[in-house]
């Protein structure tokens, strides 16, 4: 089996000038100037249009505050992501980053943050750590993930001392923050944001490396501490069509990003569990498939929303990921959307076929998306010659313009919560966990 695909992603990013990931699930588009994408989706709920690459003395921008509350925050959902694309072509589709969308806020972040504490205690350096030498990015990394929460969550992160104490009104801990620091800053990002980071450096050579990682939700076993310290080469090793495809626009890409320059963008995946640490289809090896059991309508997509920005004055940049799932039958309506799946899991490029493992399962699910196919065309959704392309709405399910940021993105149809479902998982975690990397020859997270 291929490792997984959420953590290739991000090394994606940044390999390809825009990627940090590893051997994971965060590795996968050709990032050059030419995939920057225009805007598709109102001004505020998406990706934005404008001039990429800013004045590299121009400061990044801040964010607007959102005056949301905790109970607000216990019924929101993020934004409705659907990265399918057809042709499935390797590059990397991003965007211009509204800041105010840097590090956002939905129902799951309470449990997202309480399975960080989880994993980081369970396997310590495996999903957290630094090298010598990211000590100032760390910091700087630190505060400004510290101000962005008071700025834009001002009834989420409170302080009555300048930011010295900081309040978490969602999980109720108080952060010290006065020096000498009580925590290792890695701790105290992970403490605020549900996002995973990657911090990325350049050596006195002008080579690009991992220098430190707080990675608990990669999807597959994604191990950062055999990701520390690597070029972004050896991290891409793995990474299909990464030599003639993505390679020679990375370090093109690093030189020209500027602090006021932020993007994102979304790859997926397919599973049918909500588990961040490790999925159930990365559990699947060696031509395994998957459990004949397994209901249609528990399979979802899990899209990695990654943003990419880099610190103005240590200069690195810091690639951040964020796990999202949304069930193939709350998309069931949406036009095109399971005929898409349906042709890129099996007529996307063999590569990603396998790097994504879609042989483990597709044909287990096939009958399932052609029922839907079959549903949509009965109900004058789509006809039967209706081209399968990518959707007008992309990277955004089609009701993100009638949204609105003080409620959420939550979809109008077919609403869902899998927040009871995912603290069942989180349960079962420890044994599955344990079953897998024994399987995978005992090695805590697989390479």
């Amino acid at each position: 089996m291929t490792t997984n695909s959420s953590n290739t992603d991000i090394l994606y990013l940044l390999a390809a000038g825009i990627a940090v990931g590893g051997t994971g699930y965060f590795i996968k588009r050709l990032l050059s100037e030419s995939s920057v994408k225009k805007a598709k989706v109102p001004a505020g709920t998406g990706p934005k249009k404008g001039k990429y690459h800013s004045d590299p003395d121009a400061p990044p921008p801040e964010p607007t505050p959102l005056y949301i509350t905790p109970e607000q925050v216990k019924t929101r959902d993020d934004r409705p992501w659907r990265p399918f694309r057809w042709p499935y072509h390797q590059t990397m589709s991003i965007f211009k980053l509204d800041v105010n969308h840097w590090l956002d806020m939905d129902k799951y972040y309470y449990d997202y943050i309480k399975e960080k504490e989880r994993v980081f205690h369970t396997y310590g350096e495996d999903n957290i750590g630094r090298l010598p030498g990211s000590e100032e990015a760390c910091l700087e990394l630190m505060e400004m993930v510290k101000s962005h929460m008071l700025k834009r969550y001002p009834l989420l992160f409170t302080t009555e001392d300048n930011g010295v104490h900081v309040k978490n009104e969602l999980t109720g801990e108080t952060l010290d923050f006065s020096l000498p620091l009580k925590l290792d800053p890695l701790i105290y990002i992970s403490k605020m944001a549900k996002e995973d980071f990657y911090i990325v450096l350049k050596d006195d050579e002008g080579v690009h490396r991992l220098m430190a990682a707080a990675v608990p939700f990669p999807g597959g076993g994604f191990g950062v501490k055999h990701k520390l310290g690597k070029t972004l080469d050896v991290i891409h090793t793995n990474v299909p069509y990464y030599e003639n495809k993505l390679k020679p626009s990375m370090e093109r890409w690093f030189a020209k990003m500027a602090p006021a320059d932020l993007v994102e963008r979304a790859s997926w995946f397919i599973s049918w569990d909500h588990r961040l640490l490790l999925t159930s289809i990365y559990s699947l090896i060696n031509g395994e498939k998957i459990q004949s059991d397994v209901q249609p309508t528990e399979f979802n997509v899990r899209v990695e929303r990654q943003t990419l920005r880099r610190l103005p004055k240590s200069k690195a940049i810091i690639f951040t990921n964020h796990p999202v799932f949304h069930s193939i039958e709350e998309m069931k309506d949406e036009p095109l959307v399971p005929s898409l799946i349906r042709k890129i899991i099996f007529e996307a490029p063999e590569g990603i076929i396998k790097y994504k493992n879609f042989e483990s399962f597709r044909d287990h699910i096939v009958p399932y998306l052609n029922k839907l196919v079959d549903r949509q065309i009965e109900l004058g959704l789509i006809k039967e010659d209706t081209p399968i392309k990518t959707l007008p709405s992309y990277p955004f399910a089609q009701f993100v313009k009638d949204s609105d940021v003080m409620k959420g993105w939550t979809n109008p149809k077919y609403p869902g919560n899998y927040s009871e479902k995912f603290r069942e998982e989180v349960k079962d975690s420890p044994e599955f966990e344990m079953k897998t990397y024994a399987k995978m020859g005992g090695a805590v997270g697989f390479h």
